[in-house]
């Protein structure tokens, strides 16, 4: 049995914040009509409103650190701008993020002469060309860095090749 979270749950689902107002009595009862709590009401007008402006999803970086656990982080890239990088796996996680995994016997310095071959590869498209300059300096930066070490790791990627048969088709 795996243990349960503490405290309240969320009230809406999402983070939500505490809001201190002050309503006209008549515009307070017409909103407990909707809902008799005042918050779901004034959440549900917003979700129902025809004028509501999608909330354009934040940009993420083309490359970033992400830690994965204690201390310990992956280098991340938007795998839709990085697409080949030599000696060098793009392992996707999800959407659009990817970490990368160098070949095996291979460092910090291999990834950064892959970068560097990269730019002077005359194919590279613009997009990419910008995000692989991020990527080469953003790479200077953490080498300069004295609070980060960097650690070649093996990784082991398991791929289902096909759905696995069904029942009645293992028996025969």
């Amino acid at each position: 049995m795996s243990p349960s979270k503490r405290g309240r749950p969320r009230k809406f689902g999402r983070p939500s914040e505490v809001v201190a107002l002050t309503l006209p009595e008549d515009v307070l009862r017409g909103l407990r009509k909707i809902h008799h709590d005042v918050g779901w009401a004034i959440v549900a007008l917003f979700e129902k409103s025809p004028a509501r402006a999608p909330v354009a999803p934040q940009a993420l970086p083309d490359v970033e650190l992400v830690t994965v656990a204690d201390r310990r982080s992956l280098i991340v890239v938007n795998r839709a701008v990085f697409r080949r990088l030599p000696g060098v796996s793009i392992v996707p996680l999800h959407g659009e993020r990817a970490f990368l995994a160098l070949e095996d016997g291979h460092g910090m310095t291999d990834l950064e002469l892959a970068v560097i071959d990269s730019l002077d590869d005359q194919t590279v498209e613009p997009r990419e060309r910008v995000a692989l300059q991020s990527l080469r300096a953003q790479l200077r930066t953490w080498r300069h860095d004295r609070t980060l070490r960097f650690h070649a790791r093996s990784i082991i990627v398991v791929e289902r090749l096909s759905r696995r048969p069904s029942r009645s088709k293992q028996r025969t």
